[in-house]
């Protein structure tokens, strides 16, 4: 599993949520990274996030690769 992490926000710099509206596209984001917006691959991941690049860069973080709390 992958998640998407902003490279320029300090807090809450992962993607928690995104909805594709017809007005737009609505982000929220979290500050800890269990709780961020999960992808089954790393192809989909990169996805996503090129078709978020007007909002920032975003870049893929293997799920597996972070320290797991609680």
């Amino acid at each position: 599993m992958f998640i998407l992490k902003h490279g320029m926000r300090q807090d809450k710099p992962y993607l928690h949520h995104a909805e594709f509206k017809c007005t737009g596209i609505d982000l929220s984001y979290c500050e800890e990274p269990r709780k961020a917006m999960k992808f089954a691959s790393r192809a989909v991941a990169i996805m996503v996030s090129r078709a978020l690049v007007a909002y920032g860069n975003f870049y893929p973080i293997e799920e597996e690769g972070l320290e797991r709390t609680g």
